[in-house]
């Protein structure tokens, strides 16, 4: 233990004395931001107005023009509003048009609060399963840790969209419609969140039997969806206006056999294409907990250079098929305008310092990881090349135009880090690639969409 007369004495030589915002320091600091005219102007912009805006370069948002050479047919906007669900609109999107095709209606919306409902359910069984294999571990590991603070999130993927639909089917929007919790999901979570918390505990802690604490925390988290979402039909009976709006004849289905007749797709044929620069190319991966079901795989995936997830969104937009994406919205996007281009808000030039990061550093800084998931549904070619991709988002249609969006392809560059496309578009190299173990990634890791921002 060192003496009263020998601490001050390392004090001072510590390096860490040199590195303290002392006096002199700060008058440092304080000198180089002077208080001239620039320098006011802006402190009353930006005490005034939100930044991003003062940020948003004119010249760059008014330069991309909104045609495409290639424009799969536009659906009505879907609108996920104030919760997390990006991921499942946009799988139900991709089969709108075929359902509608093949039902003979004019428009097909497919319900997503059927599906939130038995995702909710699903992931709480998923989480219970999970704290009572880790009961034995103390509070502080951080699977503990992640699993007591991290009930049901919002967040999914391709994976558990497929697993969800294959064992729930599908129903029409009017049949189970939006209500005020799934449009705006986060009172509902809470709830759902305190409730799971407490059966996490029993858990550990034991006194009562393992499966009897479950199957009560499961019984009361289907009572708190009810009563946010209703409940979901076992079989329902609809009829539809054609094109023509004569009216088709009631018809009675499970939600299983609607799925059959009018989607139909072979979702086991879509495969998920990542590009993360962080991790080595052309292996495959899995992220532990990252699925919907307690009894089917984790989300698995292929890393792979960019272009290769390029060449396969193209080969597919071009040949009328739609394609789920997954990208970061947080970064040089217009929401309001509907544009997402690099560059677009010019921090550079508002605060004069530098924030440039290549791709590659945004994720060793963890400032882009993904939190949002859209549809590829256009594509503008310039000498075999693309320029431009138009997408449908889920923020309903006062967003953009009328709800899609304009991507710069140097935005795909920058931001866009997964693909779902089927086999048939997958360079066979890479399809190997899937016939070989996957290394695990741990539940926080920053690919586990925990949290979305939209």
């Amino acid at each position: 233990m060192f003496s009263n007369l020998i601490l001050p004495a390392l004090l001072l030589a510590s390096p860490l004395l040199s590195q303290a915002l002392t006096t002199d320091r700060l008058a440092q600091l304080e000198a180089a931001c002077p208080q001239d005219a620039p320098f006011r102007a802006l402190r009353n912009a930006l005490s005034q107005t939100d930044g991003r805006k003062l940020a948003q370069d004119w010249a760059r948002t008014t330069a991309l023009d909104t045609h495409f050479t290639k424009r799969i047919a536009d659906e009505p906007s879907a609108d996920q509003k104030a919760s997390g669900r990006c991921w499942m609109f946009s799988g139900l999107n991709l089969f709108r048009r075929t359902g509608a095709g093949r039902l003979g209606c004019e428009n097909l919306e497919l319900s997503q609060n059927y599906l939130f409902f038995y995702d909710k359910l699903e992931k709480a069984n998923l989480y219970l399963d999970a704290v009572e294999r880790s009961k034995d571990k103390p509070y502080d590991d951080r699977r503990v840790e992640y699993l007591l603070t991290t009930p049901v999130q919002e967040g999914g993927n391709w994976q558990g969209f497929v697993d969800l639909v294959k064992k729930y089917g599908v129903v029409p929007k009017e049949v189970m419609p939006e209500t005020f919790s799934s449009s705006n999901s986060a009172a509902m979570d809470q709830v759902l969140k305190m409730r799971l918390q407490v059966a996490g505990l029993r858990l550990r802690k034991g006194g009562a039997p393992a499966a009897e604490i479950k199957l009560q925390a499961l019984k009361d988290v289907y009572r708190i969806l009810a009563m946010h979402l209703g409940v979901p039909p076992a079989t329902f009976t609809w009829r539809f206006e054609d094109k023509d709006k004569h009216l088709a004849p009631f018809k009675t289905w499970t939600p299983q056999a609607f799925y059959q007749e009018a989607i139909g797709a072979d979702l086991d044929g879509f495969v998920a294409l990542y590009s993360i620069p962080t991790l080595p190319w052309m292996a495959k991966y899995e992220l532990d907990l990252d699925r919907a079901l307690l009894d089917r795989p984790n989300m698995t995936f292929v890393n792979c250079p960019l272009e290769v997830l390029k060449t396969a969104a193209q080969t597919c937009v071009l040949a009328d098929q739609l394609v789920w994406f997954g990208a970061d919205v947080s970064q040089d996007m217009a929401s309001d305008e509907g544009l997402l281009m690099p560059g677009i808000r010019d921090y550079a030039a508002l605060y004069g310092m530098d924030f440039a990061l290549d791709r590659r550093e945004l994720f060793e800084t963890r400032r882009s990881v993904p939190n949002h998931n859209m549809v590829f549904t256009g594509l503008d070619l310039q000498d075999g090349r693309p320029v431009k991709w138009l997408v449908e988002n889920s923020w309903g249609d006062k967003k953009g135009q009328k709800g899609y969006f304009t991507m710069a392809d140097g935005w795909f560059d920058r931001y866009v880090q997964v693909v779902v496309v089927p086999r048939t578009a997958v360079p066979k190299d890479v399809l190997k690639v899937f016939d070989t173990p996957a290394t695990t990634l741990p539940p926080w890791d920053p690919m586990m969409k925990a949290l979305l921002i939209d």
